[in-house]
This record gives structure tokens, sequence and C-alpha cells, in this order.
């Protein structure tokens, strides 16, 4: 049996299976080439090429999937071999995790690239979608996606966050407590402490004391540089 008299779960009647196929994989590599150009924009990691090879991929893995269902099901000896289509959706979900945590790093206290890592999820959904022929789904869905990430983000500055930042500070060593000599000026600024790590160099009689903290939206790096002032005898204070 050619390819071409075989009719797709969900498909369009009048289009051979080839023509229906080609049409799934253009939605999908045009909607994910549609959020990878917003990321692109933003210099971020996974952007136009990888979304759209994502999105192709994942719809190839389900018209892949569909067509196995489909062939196997129908032997020429009747019924033949049962195949799930959702077990490819279910391995190109899950997979993609992989993917997106290569777009995740550590950054001071937080972390960069959530957003960059949940944009490729959606955008597999979205391929996936569009391997099943749910066209207008997957449109949807894509432009939810891509208001997220253009529109959305606008919103930062009106809803009440904290970004982090990691003050590294060292001091020669002394009688005062010095951790919590610092840890009181970050406190005077309004910064919430989350994690503090210290090292002692008895050689050279440094300490070095870093401070991963949060601080308002409305707050200013420049609250933090100006511990420089309150801290005169330190001979580095860095802030990352």
């Amino acid at each position: 049996m050619w390819l071409a008299s075989i009719e797709m779960p969900g498909g369009v009647d009048w289009l051979g299976w080839q023509a229906e196929s080609a049409l799934r994989l253009l939605m999908a590599a045009m909607l994910g080439a549609m959020i990878g150009a917003e990321r692109e924009h933003h210099g971020r990691s996974a952007g136009f090429r990888t979304q759209l090879l994502v999105s192709l991929g994942a719809a190839l893995a389900m018209l892949v999937s569909l067509n196995f269902a489909r062939v196997f099901a129908e032997g020429p000896a009747g019924p033949g071999v049962r195949v799930d289509p959702a077990r490819i959706a279910y391995g190109v979900m899950g997979g993609i995790g992989f993917l997106g945590g290569g777009t995740i790093i550590r950054y001071g206290a937080g972390v960069r690239g959530l957003t960059t890592a949940a944009s490729l999820w959606c955008t597999a959904a979205v391929g996936l979608a569009c391997g099943f022929g749910m066209y207008l789904v997957a449109a949807l869905a894509a432009g939810i996606v891509i208001v997220a990430l253009m529109f959305l983000s606008r919103l930062d500055r009106y809803i009440p966050s904290r970004w982090s930042k990691s003050l590294v500070v060292s001091v020669p060593m002394s009688e005062q407590n010095n951790v919590e000599r610092v840890r009181n000026l970050l406190l005077k600024r309004g910064a919430h402490i989350v994690n503090v790590d210290y090292r002692r160099n008895t050689e050279i009689g440094v300490e070095t004391i870093t401070f991963h903290v949060t601080m308002s939206h409305k707050a200013r790096v420049a609250d933090l540089t100006g511990l420089a002032d309150e801290i005169p005898q330190a001979r580095e204070l860095s802030i990352q």
C-alpha cells in the first residue's frame, strides 16, 4: 500500500498523506519560528533555529507515531499490532526537558533561562499539535506563548517582586565580627539574606564573605555599591 493512499487520523480527506504531512510540518516550523524570533530578539540561547527545530521535530515524531498506528493496525490478515500514538508524545515532552535544562544556568542566588526552557516545552507541544492536525489549537497556543513572552514581561514592573545578587566582600581579619557587620548594613538597605559563604585566608589575613541576597524590584544596584563607603577597609567589593 502506498503511503499516499493512507488516510491519517484527524487529517483532511481531500489531501493525500504526503501533502497533509508536509502541511503539518510547515505549520509546525512556522509557529516554532515565530516563538523563536521573539527569543532571538532578546538574545536568548534557544532562539530562532532552536525553537523551529524543536517544533518541527515534535511534529515529525507525532506524524511517524500516527503512521505507525495506522499502518500496523490494519494488517493484510486482519487487525495487526496495536500501537499507542500517545507514547511518542510522552517521550517528546519528557525528552525536551533535557534540552530545556541546558538553557538554565545558576546566577548568584537565583537562576536564569527558566522562561526560555518553558518556551521550548511549549514549542514542543505546539509541534505535537501540528503533527496531529490541530492547526487552530496549535496557532492559538503559539499566539498565547508569543504574547506571554513579548508583552507580559512588561507587567513585571507593576508586580511586587525581588531580584537576586551576590555580594562579595574581602576585608582584613580583625576582632570585629565582619559577617554581622556587613549583614546589618545589608538589612538596613532592605536586603533579604538568602545564604552566606565564608572563607578565611590566614596567610594573608583576609576574610572573604559572600552574601546571596534578594532585594525589592524598586531597589537599585547602587544601594549595594554604596557599601564601599561604609567599609573603607574593604580590599574587594564585587556584585554579581
